[in-house]
């Protein structure tokens, strides 16, 4: 039945496509849309059409949530389109769906939690107050009671219910419990909390110094936007004079600090270079991380992590905890969000911590990669609280699945989902001092690599639906495997890693037939590193037969600056084996970051990049600046005042000037005083007039010495009265490449954020020459969407251009920026053949385009980065004209 609907589908679509061709038959050609757009474009008309799993009632409609990319990072991209069903207007809980598509926007599968046919009176007999009072009974202390939504929520037997979210604690741990009350007769239908418990392990990452990413010598990440580590009772992150941070006993927290965020930006490159995900969201975003809850325990919380201590007064800020606990947020932000059925959520969090524990591949004694969840904490005294490879040798958790599972403990039922991850990751017998896995079959499972079964396990994720179980888990597992892997080695490791665990075959799940062929997956076991000139670094380069049989791969790398040498030894391996790479940094070589690309050849070609820091030997008199507080607010006209203390860092102590930068209109700076000694403090008093205008502004202040300059930023926050009718704009997409003398599209979409819903009015400005703007509607209530049309002429320039939406409100006025590219028009590719550069396409390395004239080799994974601008250095290779 599938296929039959797929196919009149795409016979009708083809239709259509014939007569519009016919009727346009002399228009000008258009660029080809992006893969994001053509995966959306096909997920939307099958969820429009009710394609197989999409089935809806004729009161119930989808609506899209969100895009996320899977596949394989560099070789193939997949795209899964999740969306929420609506009941006669009424949102539908439990009625979530996922489109999968490939890259040319072929729709690959379709699944639902719920068939839809849903037939219920949307009449409530009780109060949203009412309900939210039920609600607030749920819980044994209240902070917040929010939401309140009439909604239907789907199962055997479908029910109207407001969506009360309510915020506290039960049973002495926090809680954020979403409660679903009955709108007809008061009875608490469902509940579903937010808040994830894990454990882990403390400080023990290694060895020191770690190199952690942080700004304005704050525990604060500005390279990952969200990621920060907080005091618990503070709020606030821990700043130093210096950027070095702790003391290397677990017992303090800013040392809990140094491990949250290297094992999360360890976590974060992981997801991007094994996973291709941005972010822990998936937008470029992580979440706040605070050290010092005074309990044996870690939660996320549905909005941050909260990390706790052992017995011994340590904190438990170690990778497995914290991989563990953004495993939980992980769940949260795919599709269908997180899993309701025991044991799913807690073994997702301990999937991503031995994901990243592999990532990190640390040596001994610190955290290294063993699929043991709390071995070195030791949280109760009793060594590890999970084993993934033989779950039974812990607790007695059971080491394979049955119907008891659903209403087991959720930790403990965390034992069938680990010990099938490893089973699939190194299999039963792996050898090579990895510990053998016991089957529940008495089976032989043959592993496939841990990274690739993080991308088979990770884009199951992304088909997940808010009623999500085990044997779901078996038949998306399937059918990604399939999809990253024609050959079907990986479906069929994937079919008995879940036979090994006792979890039967499921009516409908995919087949496999092998197209074969050899390949192989490549990694580094340190994928950066930062070396003084003079020095050196290694990084082991780990090859695994994905596919086929073993074969011979020969290992190169390319992309070393002036005075770097990079050497592999062996230069060539059987798949399955390592290298090492050298690194030799001569003593005048340039400070900077090169990506030092190494590619390995067999059957097939794959890379993997080292990012090298070269560092720059420290100035023989230096210092640090740093700022207390480090930001204030005042109304236009008022005064702020912060102490400028600096502290000597090495050599001796050297005359400073002070000077600040970044300051609104009418607003002034002195320093009392404005020149000191290094060691010394002085105090900056900002001043603003009447005329000042309200908003955030980064103030930098300088220490200029004879041998060194340093700076800290000041956050400025000028306040006003904020407007009674307020709203958001942003567009969707953000950007769009165009041939010169066509159009593209974005979608303006406002939001009410204070007040009620009011008139809001479009402009453009920053038109390149020959482009129009075109609002449709020019003007719309707060809360609805406009389409912005920009269409090009063929006297267009070529070039990239930021475009201004301004969004005018009754009390206020918006904007949201569009970065427009305008290609040239005219042969294939505009230069020898080769395709023009796009900035919605996305980029590997070696890839060949054409730009501005010339011919650009990628030496980086990119999308957007322009070739020849100042910020694409590091991503593009000019190989002359053409």
């Amino acid at each position: 039945m599938k296929r039959s609907i797929g196919v009149y589908l795409a016979a009708c679509l083809a239709a259509l496509s014939v007569q519009a061709a016919s009727s346009v038959a002399q228009a000008a050609p258009t660029p080809p849309a992006s893969p994001v757009t053509l995966a959306t474009t096909a997920a939307d008309q099958a969820a429009a059409s009710g394609l197989d799993a999409l089935a809806k009632g004729p009161d119930e409609q989808f609506q899209r949530r969100a895009v996320q990319k899977g596949g394989i990072p560099g070789q193939k991209d997949l795209y899964y389109v999740s969306y929420d069903r609506t009941y006669k207007g009424l949102p539908v809980i439990g009625g979530d769906a996922v489109v999968s598509t490939d890259a040319a926007g072929k729709v690959l599968d379709t699944v639902a939690a719920n068939e839809g046919g849903l037939a219920v009176d949307t009449r409530a007999k009780i109060s949203a107050a009412r309900a939210k009072s039920i609600a607030r009974a749920q819980l044994s202390t209240v902070d917040k009671v929010e939401g309140g939504t009439l909604s239907v929520l789907a199962g055997e037997h479908d029910k109207l219910v407001y969506e009360v979210l309510v915020s506290g604690t039960r049973a002495g741990a926090p809680s954020r419990l979403h409660v679903y009350v009955n709108a007809h007769n008061g009875v608490v239908e469902d509940q579903v909390d937010d808040v994830h418990a894990g454990t882990g392990q403390s400080e023990w990452n290694g060895p020191s110094p770690l190199n952690i990413d942080t700004s304005n010598n704050s525990t604060v990440d500005d390279t990952r936007p969200g990621l920060r580590c907080v005091d618990y009772s503070t709020n606030q992150p821990f700043t130093k004079s210096s950027n070095s941070f702790g003391n290397g006993q677990a017992t303090s927290k800013e040392t809990g600090c140094v491990d949250v965020l290297w094992s999360t930006q360890k976590q974060w490159d992981m997801l991007k270079n094994w996973l291709g995900r941005n972010g822990i969201d998936g937008n470029g975003r992580g979440v706040t991380v605070k050290v010092g809850l005074d309990k044996v325990n870690a939660y996320w919380t549905g909005q941050h992590i909260e990390i706790g201590r052992n017995n011994s007064r340590q904190w438990i800020a170690s990778m497995d905890v914290v991989g563990h606990e953004h495993g939980h947020a992980l769940d949260q932000y795919t599709p269908g969000g997180a899993g309701r059925e025991a044991g799913l959520g807690e073994a997702t969090g301990d999937i991503f911590g031995a994901l990243v524990e592999s990532y990190a591949n640390e040596p001994a004694p610190f955290d290294t990669p063993d699929y043991l969840v709390g071995e070195s904490v030791n949280l109760v005294g009793q060594g590890p609280i999970r084993n993934m490879y033989n779950p039974q040798a812990v607790s007695g958790h059971p080491n394979c699945w049955s119907s008891a599972i659903p209403g087991t403990e959720v930790h403990a039922a965390a034992g069938p989902l680990n010990h099938w991850f490893y089973l699939l990751a190194e299999g039963s017998n792996p050898g090579g001092g990895k510990p053998s896995s016991p089957t529940c079959d008495g089976s032989t499972v043959r592993g496939i690599g841990i990274q690739a079964a993080g991308r088979v396990f990770y884009n199951a994720m992304l088909q997940k639906t808010s009623t999500q179980t085990h044997f779901k888990y078996r038949v998306g597992t399937l059918n990604a495997a399939k999809t990253l892997d024609p050959t079907c080695v990986q479906y069929n490791a994937v079919k008995a890693a879940w036979q090994a665990i006792s979890v039967p075959a499921q009516s409908g799940e995919p087949t496999c037939t092998p197209i074969q062929q050899n390949d192989f997956s490549l990694e580094l076991s340190s994928a950066s590193g930062t070396v003084a000139p003079g020095g050196s670094a290694t990084s082991t380069v780990r090859t695994t037969t994905v596919s086929g049989n073993p074969h011979s791969v020969a290992l190169t790398v390319t992309g070393q600056p002036t005075g770097v040498t990079a050497t592999l030894n062996p230069a060539s391996v059987t798949s399955g084996g390592s290298s090492t790479l050298n690194i030799s940094v001569a003593s005048g070589t340039a400070a900077g970051t090169y990506p030092l690309t190494v590619r390995g050849q067999g059957t097939t070609t794959h890379t993997v990049t080292y990012n090298l820091t070269v560092g720059t030997a420290p100035a023989e008199n230096d210092f640090a600046v740093a700022l207390n507080p480090t930001s204030g607010e005042t109304n236009p006209g008022g005064t702020l005042t912060t102490t400028v203390g600096t502290t000597v860092t090495s050599g001796e102590s050297q005359k400073l000037a002070l000077s600040a930068s970044g300051l609104p209109a009418g607003a002034t700076a002195s320093f009392d005083p404005a020149t000191l000694a290094a060691g010394e403090s002085s105090r900056l008093t900002i001043a603003t007039t009447s005329a000042t205008p309200a908003g955030t502004y980064a103030v930098t202040v300088t220490g200029t010495g004879a041998d060194a300059t340093h700076s800290a930023t000041y956050q400025l926050r000028i306040g006003g009265e904020p407007p009674a009718n307020d709203f958001s704009v942003v567009l969707d997409p953000t950007s769009g490449s165009v041939e010169a003398g066509s159009s593209v599209d974005t979608t303006v979409r406002t939001t009410t954020t204070a007040g009620s819903p009011h008139k809001v009015h479009f402009s453009a400005s920053g038109l390149p020459t020959g482009a129009t703007a075109t609002f449709n509607p020019l003007s719309i209530e707060s809360g609805e969407t406009s389409t912005l049309t920009i269409a090009t002429t063929s006297a267009t320039p070529e070039g990239q251009y930021t475009i201004t939406v301004t969004a005018t409100g009754t009390d206020s006025t918006h904007t949201a920026t569009y970065t427009l590219t305008v290609t040239a028009g005219g042969g294939p590719g505009g230069c020898d053949g080769i395709p023009a550069w796009s900035a919605s396409s996305p980029y590997v390395p070696n890839d060949e385009v054409s730009h501005s004239g010339h011919k650009w080799k990628s030496t980086w994974y990119s999308t957007g980065a322009e070739p020849g601008h100042p910020n694409s250095w590091a991503v593009w290779q000019d190989l002359g004209t053409c």
